[in-house]
């Protein structure tokens, strides 16, 4: 069980730690020369119930509250101390507001100095604390009264935290393994080492992971969590990760990096959160308003845009847009704390909505909607991935969610059952339903529009249905044809059984073509010499047999000819018929079975060849394909 301690400066957090396991947790030499607490310290102890407890010591002076916030972000217990004879300070209320925002449930409060306070004054302040947790997560916390001094009440909470981690549940070790990173040091003969508190997942000896923002591949050469050497370690723990790396070294890396099993991870240089503003401020947080950001270890400078107003009133929240100065990593419900320009006091915080916010259109209806629903549904995975189906018309994308989640893809795909992969996404059955009934419509309006056009294009029916991703657009055509609902010819898409027509003039003309190609229909006139016939333009009469190309009165195998849809299959049929024992015939042998000439018969097979019913292979056609 990993314990945080919290409080104001010099009210014993260090001297507390050292009562309850032995060890000074202040090891800079700054630290032992003015008796401060300046960055994080750790100890470690066995309990009587063969628990092992671990303690993070954060400063408690305002100067060094970034390194306190590094310290906070994913522990089990917070430890409150108090001084009897101080009492709640501006730290305490600070520390105390910040555990608060970071959804910290489990506390106990040691109320310290006893042995320099009268009993009177031990109750007074004891009131005084219950007052204010009121109303707080961590309201109804036991206060142990305690000597660091003396030793009195040290066992008491000692048995307390060892009861507590007794009954700790134990936490589902899922998602990609992510470790916030608060220290960075090199052992000798060992190489790099960074310590942090793992966040979600899990990790074996040899593992291969990342280091974030970078994205640097590193190997896993050994383990300890909780100070003693291990084969794996996981979420809850405090760990410490020896890696190995291409040119990896220490400088490379800083407090507020990331080791993650995900290679996919992104950092952000924007986020959406709900943030709650404390009742403390004076004023309200306006849009716009430069703050520090503060998520696990991480610490970076931004700005506020508040979403569906101009600020938000303190002692209540709202949707925000987070700008940062730098990218940082994020997942959905990371804890986010933000504190003024000037690094003076905590404005407030709350929860990371989605990670990867859109530059423009923040605000828009939509998006509102979308932040909403993963707020209202915030404590499961499944629900927000649900929600999201049903808002997203053209499906979510897989590598996104599975980002912003911090899901595997096993894990994404148990909880998007039921829907539809589709390339790099998946759609929910109804919305892909919602599609199909659409394009129909569409289609139906556009015959009755256009009865003379024999069906609409892909890209102009992408318009009209305002669908934009192709190969959702693809598959949903594809499954209308299979049902047979639609119909495809030359890239136009019609009704099942919706018929264009030629006009007076075209038709007129497509009777005369039609004789002369019956007269010879396997060896046809090219164009120019029908339109000889007929005496008008070559151009006139190409646009009319492209119309009867589309309605499927002709084919165009090659530029200069058109031939009846029997035809072709005629000499389709005659090239099946004379292959040799191998499935092989040369032009010569095509040209003779099918007297046609030797010019169109190398035309005839090249169609077949860009439609891969035959193959050329030198001299000769490999035939592929009987259908």
């Amino acid at each position: 069980m990993i314990i945080a301690t919290a409080g104001h400066v010099d009210h014993g957090k260090t001297q507390l730690v050292h009562a309850l396991t032995g060890i000074d947790t202040d090891r800079l030499a700054e630290e032992k020369s003015r008796g401060l607490t300046i960055d994080l310290g750790f100890a470690y102890v066995d309990t009587p119930q063969a628990n092992r407890l671990g303690f993070i010591d954060v400063p408690g002076h305002i100067k060094f509250i970034n390194n306190m916030l590094a310290g906070v972000g994913a522990v089990d217990i917070a430890l409150l101390v108090v001084a009897a004879d101080d009492g709640a300070m501006p730290q305490t209320r600070e520390h105390l507001a910040i555990l608060n925002l970071l959804g910290v449930r489990r506390s106990v409060v040691a109320l310290t100095k006893i042995d320099r306070v009268s009993e009177s004054r031990v109750k007074e302040v004891e009131t005084e604390i219950e007052n204010l947790l009121a109303s707080t997560a961590l309201e109804g916390s036991t206060i142990y009264p305690v000597s660091s001094i003396t030793g009195a009440g040290i066992d008491v909470l000692a048995t307390e935290l060892d009861n507590m981690a007794g009954a700790l549940d134990k936490k589902q070790s899922k998602g990609f393994f992510r470790l916030a990173i608060d220290r960075c040091f090199t052992v000798k003969g060992s190489g790099v080492v960074i310590t942090g508190s793992v966040f979600s997942g899990s990790v074996n000896e040899g593992d291969s992971l990342t280091l974030q923002p970078t994205n640097t591949p590193v190997r896993v050469r050994a383990l300890h969590t909780q100070n003693k050497p291990t084969k794996s370690a996981h979420i809850g723990d405090r760990c410490a990760v020896n890696i190995a790396g291409n040119n990896l070294s220490r400088s490379s890396i800083h407090r507020g990096n990331w080791l993650s099993g995900n290679d996919h991870d992104s950092p952000t240089d924007r986020f959406d959160m709900r943030l709650s503003v404390l009742d403390t401020e004076p004023a309200a947080l306006r849009h716009w308003t430069p703050v520090h950001v503060h998520s696990a270890a991480n610490h970076v400078t931004g700005r506020v845009a508040v979403l569906e107003q101009r600020s938000i009133t303190p002692g209540t929240s709202a949707l925000a847009q987070i700008v940062l100065s730098e990218p940082i990593n994020l997942c959905i419900r990371d804890q986010v704390i933000l504190r003024d320009q000037s690094a003076e006091r905590t404005l407030g915080g709350g929860p990371v909505l989605h990670p990867q916010s859109p530059k423009r259109g923040r605000a828009k209806p939509e998006r509102i909607a979308t932040l909403e629903a993963i707020d209202a549904h915030l404590d499961s995975d499944q629900a927000i991935l649900e929600q999201m189906l049903l808002q997203e018309k053209e499906g979510i994308e897989i590598a996104q969610w599975t980002s912003a989640l911090n899901l595997t893809s096993e894990e994404f795909d148990n909880y998007c059952q039921g829907s539809v992969p589709i390339e790099d996404r998946v759609i929910s059955k109804s919305q892909l339903q919602r599609h199909s009934e659409n394009v129909l419509a569409a289609i139906k309006t556009w015959h009755a529009a256009n009865p003379n056009e024999i069906g609409i294009t892909a890209p102009a029916l992408a318009k009209t249905v305002e669908i934009k991703h192709r190969a959702l657009r693809q598959q949903l055509l594809d499954a209308l044809i299979s049902t047979g609902k639609l119909t495809s010819h030359g890239g136009n898409y019609a009704l099942k059984g919706a018929q264009a027509t030629l006009n007076q003039n075209e038709e007129k003309v497509w009777n005369q073509v039609r004789e002369i190609l019956l007269r010879d229909d396997t060896k046809p006139p090219v164009t120019h010499e029908i339109a000889k016939k007929l005496g008008m333009p070559p151009k006139a009469l190409e646009k009319v047999l492209i119309r009867c190309t589309q309605i499927g009165y002709v084919v165009r195998p090659v530029s200069n000819r058109f031939l009846l849809p029997d035809a072709l299959e005629k000499l389709r049929k005659t090239l099946i018929d004379n292959v040799d024992d191998n499935d092989e015939i040369t032009v010569k042998q095509y040209r003779d079975a099918t007297g046609i000439g030797r010019n169109l018969a190398i035309e005839i097979m090249e169609y077949f060849d860009s439609r891969g019913i035959t193959q050329r292979r030198g001299d000769v056609r490999k035939l592929m394909r009987r259908d």
